[in-house]
């Protein structure tokens, strides 16, 4: 999650057009947008056949005042979104497909909303997320108020998950990106306020600090973000810092018996508003969810390390991008992103758009 508020920023390559360009394709609860995409040759469904282009669909609107903060994958290939705010915070489940709506499968207590979640590393449809209570007055956590809850789907129990508290986070000033090591009992937490990479033990409840460089850190400023999202992939961690408007990697696998780790990252991308983002794990290239004044995704291809990401889609419907995640055996193919309809509208109380969750057909 990131509040973007800044007028200025460098000329970027753009593969779109214009919003009065945009056709609409669809009136159901899905609204199909074209957009333009020269640098991939894409080729849609019969039903709107047009080559060289992206096909997007926006699910129908999250309540009034959503804030659609991260997304994790069932394994029916149905979404789980966290939202932050009221009314009403907590865990829906959408599926990725037409005339699909957000359906709310549990509310939290004592707490603003639920903000990172990822998938079990180990036990299937099983989840790990995290709640707390951000102030969009003050732009700030409140220390203290963090914590992780494990979240399981039983088939006696239904569509409800089973939820439970496993640990309070009190140590880490704000978690915000959460990410599972494979084949192990970890998960890697980012604090964006701190400036650190965590690994959290979901059998011993142990937290240990995994990373610790000036590439993690906030700026000073009103509005503090560092370090938000964090991946694993082709033997590395990737990470955003929203601050710093980089994105970068390290040599990790996660499991590392000494750390935190050394060593210096590589840069990946620059000069972007980037929130949170997604790596193919089969080719390297990562895909951005970027805010204002982007409000789209953009693309660093594996060969392109270090540079300004191109934009493969902007505007509506997808205003106020906050993380992405590959569909359900669509890895390269298929993005589904969560979307706020626009971060000024927490700040400012005037709410003009719910949130969403737009699936993104890259071929």
């Amino acid at each position: 999650m990131c509040l973007w508020m800044q007028s200025s920023f460098s000329t970027r390559a753009s593969a779109c057009i214009s919003d009065n360009n945009q056709k609409e394709i669809s009136t159901h609860t899905f609204n199909f947008m074209m957009i333009g995409l020269p640098l991939l040759a894409v080729f849609l469904p019969a039903a709107a056949t047009v080559q060289g282009r992206l096909l997007i669909e926006a699910s129908r609107d999250f309540p009034l005042g959503s804030e659609v903060e991260n997304l994790a994958l069932r394994p029916s290939g149905s979404v789980l979104a966290t939202v932050y705010t009221s009314p009403p915070q907590g865990i829906y489940e959408v599926a990725p497909h037409q005339n699909s709506t957000p359906k709310l499968l549990y509310t939290f207590t004592n707490t603003t909303g639920a903000c990172g979640i990822t998938a079990s590393p180990t036990e299937p449809d099983v989840f790990f997320v995290m709640t707390g209570n951000f102030s969009f007055d003050t732009l700030s956590p409140a220390p203290g108020s963090y914590a992780i809850h494990r979240l399981s789907f039983d088939k006696k129990c239904g569509d409800k998950p089973i939820v439970k508290k496993i640990a309070a986070l009190g140590a880490i000033a704000q978690p915000n990106g959460i990410t599972s090591v494979p084949k192990s009992s970890y998960l890697l937490i980012a604090d964006s306020v701190g400036g650190f990479v965590y690994r959290f033990d979901t059998l011993t409840l142990q937290l240990t600090t995994y990373f610790d460089h000036p590439l993690l850190k906030p700026l000073p400023g009103p509005i503090r973000f560092g370090v938000n999202g964090v991946k694993l992939s082709r033997g590395y961690m990737y990470f955003s810092n929203t601050n710093q408007q980089i994105v970068a990697r390290i040599k990790a696998t996660g499991r590392e018996e000494t750390v935190p780790l050394t060593g210096n990252p590589e840069t990946v991308a620059t000069s972007t508003p980037v929130d949170d983002f997604i790596v193919n794990d089969l080719n390297g290239d990562v895909y951005l969810a970027e805010q204002d004044p982007i409000n789209g995704i953009g693309l660093v291809s594996k060969n392109a390390y270090g540079s300004v990401p191109v934009t493969i889609a902007s505007g509506p419907p997808l205003l106020g991008p906050t993380a992405a995640i590959w569909a359900k055996c669509a890895v390269g193919k298929t993005l589904l992103v969560s979307v706020t309809g626009g971060f000024e509208q927490f700040v400012t109380k005037n709410f003009t758009g719910g949130g969403k969750v737009v699936v993104v057909h890259l071929e």
